[in-house]
C-alpha cells in the first residue's frame, strides 16, 4: 500500500488546483524531485520519521546500538520545541529560548544524518519513504507522529482564523507564544476559559499545571481575573487531590473547576464559548480539542480500522499492525494497542529507546529484549513549588500489552519537586539531543 484512495483523492485534487496556478511544468518538476533518490542506500539503513521526543531519541539510541548502521533522521522543522515545560512560558516563568533547540548534537556526536523536508508517501512494499525532495529507501521505518486536533469537533473551529483566536498550544511553539500574548493583553478583570480534551490526549496532567501557572499569573497581574477550566472528563485526570489542594490554598476565587463541561461550540465574533453545562463569555480562551495521532499517520496508511484515531503497534517491539519493519512511537500509539500508557514526553522518550533497541537486534538478526518503559511528570503549581507522578510500566505475555508495574504519586507539593523538574528536563533534553 502506498496511498489510501481518501488522500489519493485529496492529492490529485491540489494537484488539479496546482496546475491551474502554476503550470504542468511547474507541477512536473516537483513530481521529478519527489522521485529522486535521496542519498541512495549502500548498507543496513534505518529511517526516522519525526524529530520530537519519540523519534530523536530512537535515532540516537539505535545509531548508539550499532554505530555501523546508517541513520537517517527525517524533521520538517529544524527547531527541537519542548512542549514539557512550555506551560511555564504561557505562564511566564520560562522563555521560548529556555525550551527551543537544535539537533545538530545528533549529527556531529553520532553521525546521524538529518533531512529536514516533509514526508508525503510511504510504500512498505519496496520500503521507500517519499518526500517532497525526494525518495528515501529504508531496510527499518521508525515514525514518531505526534498529535494533531480534531477541529471539527468543536462547531465553530473550523478556520485558520477561528483557530488562532483560541489556541490549543498542545504543539510548542507559535500557538505557545500566542496564547502567552493574549494573557498579558488582557484587561483586568477578564475571564479566561481552558478547556480540557476528553482522554487519551498528550501529557494528562498538562492542562492542570497549565491552568494553576494561569491563575498564578492572573493573581499577579490581572486583578479581578478568573479563569474556569470546563472539562470534558468526569474529574481532573492526574494528580488531582495534589491540584486540588493547591487550588483551595491558592487560587480561591480565580480558578473555577467544573467537570464533565465538554466546549462544543466556540463564537469567533463574541468570544462566547458553549459547553455542556452552558455558555461562558471569554477575554482569553485556550481551545483544546479531542485529540489524535499526527496527520502523517493517517496519510502514510498507518491506521488499521476506519474509525482509529491513533496507530494500532505491537506493544514488545512498537511494530505497525499495518506494515512490517514500519514501527510507530510515542503519543500516536493506540492504548488498545500497546497497553495503558500516558501519552507523554518521557513515555515517548522510553519508547524510542526500546523500539530503537528491537529494530537494531531484529536487523542484526537478533532477538528484542523485553521492553520496560518509565514516566515521570513533574507539574508546577505556582511559581516556586511543583507536585509529580512516576510510574514504570513492564510488558504483560498474557494480554501482550504493557502494564503497569509500580508508580505513585508526590506526598505533597514542595519547593524542591520544583527543582528536581528543572534538573529533570535539562537531564532528558540532553539524553535526547546531546
Amino acid at each position: 500500500m502506498t496511498i489510501s484512495r481518501r488522500n489519493l483523492i485529496k492529492y490529485t485534487t491540489a494537484a488539479a488546483a496546482g496546475a491551474a496556478v502554476l503550470g504542468t511544468s511547474t507541477l512536473a518538476s516537483a513530481a521529478q524531485k519527489q522521485t529522486a533518490k535521496v542519498m541512495p542506500k549502500k548498507g543496513k539503513r534505518i529511517v526516522v520519521l519525526g524529530g520530537g521526543w519519540g523519534g530523536c531519541t530512537a535515532a540516537k539510541y539505535a545509531k548508539m546500538e550499532d554505530p555501523s548502521i546508517e541513520v537517517i533522521l527525517v524533521e520538517k522543522d529544524p527547531k527541537f520545541i519542548s512542549c514539557p515545560i512550555s506551560n511555564l512560558v504561557i505562564g511566564g516563568q520560562k522563555k521560548m529560548s529556555d525550551i527551543t533547540f537544535t539537533r545538530d548534537n545528533l549529527a556531529k556526536n553520532y553521525g546521524i544524518k538529518i533531512v529536514y523536508t516533509e514526508a508525503v508517501a510511504l510504500d512498505a512494499v519496496s520500503k521507500k519513504l517519499t518526500t517532497v525532495d525526494g525518495t528515501i529507501e529504508y531496510d527499518k521505518l521508525i515514525i514518531s507522529p505526534g498529535i494533531s486536533y480534531a477541529y471539527d469537533t468543536i462547531e465553530g473551529l473550523d478556520s485558520p482564523a477561528a483557530i488562532a483566536k483560541f489556541p490549543a498550544a498542545f504543539k510548542a511553539g507559535p500557538e505557545t507564544v500566542a496564547l502567552r500574548n493574549m494573557l498579558v493583553a488582557m484587561k483586568p478583570g477578564g475571564v479566561v476559559v481552558m478547556s480540557v480534551p476528553p482522554t487519551p490526549y498528550r501529557c494528562p496532567p498538562g492542562p492542570y499545571e497549565r491552568a494553576s501557572l494561569i491563575a498564578n499569573y492572573l493573581k499577579k497581574h490581572k486583578p479581578g481575573s478568573k479563569i474556569i477550566i470546563c472539562d470534558a472528563n468526569d474529574d481532573v485526570t492526574s494528580k488531582g487531590p495534589l491540584f486540588k489542594k493547591a487550588w483551595a490554598d491558592y487560587y480561591q476565587g480565580i480558578l473555577e473547576y467544573v467537570p464533565d463541561s465538554q466546549v462544543t461550540k466556540v463564537d469567533m465574533s463574541t468570544g462566547v464559548i458553549t459547553t455542556e453545562k452552558g455558555e461562558i463569555k471569554s477575554a482569553v480562551a485556550n481551545i483544546i480539542p479531542t485529540m489524535k495521532a499526527g496527520q502523517s499517520a493517517f496519510d502514510l496508511g498507518l491506521m488499521n480500522k476506519p474509525e482509529d484515531t491513533f496507530v494500532r503497534a505491537d506493544a514488545f517491539t512498537f511494530e505497525s499492525y499495518n506494515f512490517k519493519d514500519v514501527y510507530v512511537i510515542g503519543d500516536a500509539t493506540h492504548n488498545g494497542a500497546v497497553g495503558g500508557v500516558p501519552k507523554s514526553g518521557y513515555v515517548a522518550n522510553s519508547m524510542g529507546k526500546v523500539c530503537a533497541s528491537a529494530v537494531v537486534r531484529t536487523l542484526n538478526g537478533l532477538e528484542p529484549v523485553e521492553p520496560s518503559l518509565a514516566n515521570t511528570c513533574y507539574s508546577m503549581v505556582n511559581d516556586d513549588e511543583a507536585i509529580f507522578v512516576s510510574a514504570v510500566y513492564k510488558y504483560d505475555y498474557n494480554i501482550k500489552k504493557i502494564v503497569s508495574a509500580s508508580g505513585g504519586v508526590s506526598p505533597k507539593r514542595e519547593k524542591l519537586f520544583a527543582k528536581h523538574e528543572e534538573d529533570w528536563a535539562l537531564g532528558i533534553w540532553n539524553d535526547m539531543l546531546g
